[in-house]
């Protein structure tokens, strides 16, 4: 490269010509110009585009943003000062929460399934996991009791409720002939287990009837421990739960305020505050793999559509049997058991849940407002499983 091919450069350099259209107009190449530029003048050639940027920003400004690192630190104290920009929010009207007395009425149910009266599970036995006889059973009622006492005081204060009803779902007894083996399972032959039954769950209701000034109305549906024969022999209704439902109605006649409703099938509709209830025991409920869940929901869809046939079908769905408390998609209310696990349920199903009852609420409007898992056991009192060493 000459010398006059260095002077036509640095001239088209001067007039704001960038290295590539210098390389083009003079047929020579972008490194042969950038070299010239760069031994001739540093500051003559294109400038890049981290110079055009320093020149647009403030020197202070650039050095402050090279000394941070997070997009907050870049952007924050600008966003800080738009938002301190915008006008004060407006200072909402002083309300103030307005407890009344006067609520509409509800009505609490509690669902009774699976005290299986006369079952024995030997603590040993079930290592631990399960216990469960006549004695037992009467210490979970007084548990019972002694929450249900608390929770009233909470409601009663504040909402009338002038129905306590309880769902009765079967399987009160425990029965002696359903599996082979069952007898080695109880301490009391069947006609024991029925008295029994009578006495102590008539001494409650007539303890609920006491409490407060209230109906107490009591629904029934049989279950399958109960039952005389192998299933399908005989009647649903040749079942020992049926005859203690029976016997207590009778028994409780003389209190007015106290009502039974004994289903003359497995199962039972019941209206309570303008919600249909369904009402079965759930043995016919298939479980997969020890979930009861989809079964149940499957269940509750088929007598939907065998309901709605006749009627307009049924809001709620309750059973018991599988001894597994839930409440699925706000309509289907699975009970739990009084015994908790069971030598079938820990051997069998590898399932020992905690004895448990729902109690729920009922508004005509709004349907279930509430519900509670009612514990039967003092957590305080649990056995420590043995561990050996």
């Amino acid at each position: 490269m000459n010398a006059k091919d260095t002077q036509k450069i640095l001239e088209l350099a001067s007039r704001g010509e960038g290295r590539r259209n210098i390389s083009r107009r003079l047929g020579i190449s972008e490194w042969s110009v950038r070299q010239v530029l760069k031994e001739s003048h540093p500051m003559a050639g294109e400038k890049s585009h981290t110079d055009r940027m320093r020149e647009r920003l403030d020197m202070a400004e650039f050095a402050a943003l090279k000394k941070r690192s997070t997009l907050f630190e870049i952007i924050g104290e600008n966003i800080l000062r738009a938002v301190q920009a915008f006008p004060p929010p407006k200072t909402p009207p002083a309300e103030k929460l307005i407890f009344n007395k006067n609520h509409e009425p509800e009505e609490m149910v509690l669902l009774w399934s699976d005290s299986q009266i006369g079952q024995i599970v030997d603590q040993q036995e079930s290592g631990g996991l399960g216990a469960y006889n006549v004695d037992i059973f009467l210490e979970r009622l007084e548990f019972l009791k002694t929450s249900l006492k608390k929770i009233f005081e909470i409601h009663l204060d504040n909402t009338p409720y002038p129905v306590f009803n309880i769902f009765f779902l079967g399987d009160i007894v425990e029965g002696s002939t359903i599996f082979p083996g069952q007898e080695r399972q109880t301490d009391m032959h069947v006609v024991e287990q029925v008295m029994f039954a009578v006495d102590k769950i008539a001494e409650f209701t007539a303890w609920v009837a006491a409490l407060y000034p209230w109906k107490v109305k009591c629904f029934c549906v049989v279950g399958n421990h109960g039952r005389v024969g192998k299933k399908g022999e005989q009647s649903p209704l040749n079942n020992f739960d049926h005859l203690v439902y029976w016997i207590l109605a009778e028994k409780l006649k003389n209190i007015p305020s106290v009502e039974f409703h004994i289903s003359k099938s497995w199962w039972m509709l019941a209206e309570r505050m303008k919600h249909t209830f369904l009402l079965v025991h759930g043995d016919d409920i298939r479980a997969w793999m020890g979930v009861p869940y989809y079964g149940i929901e499957r269940s509750e869809s088929r007598y939907q559509k065998m309901l709605g046939r006749t009627g307009d079908g049924f809001r709620y769905f309750c059973c018991g049997h599988h001894h597994q408390e839930a409440a699925i998609k706000n309509c289907i209310f699975a009970n739990g058991s009084w015994v908790g696990g069971s030598e079938f349920s820990i051997k069998t199903l590898q399932v020992a849940g905690a004895p448990s009852q729902l109690l729920f609420s009922v508004h005509p409007i709004f349907g279930v407002t509430w519900e509670r898992n009612l514990q039967l056991q003092d957590p305080a009192k649990l056995t420590p499983i043995k561990i050996y060493r």
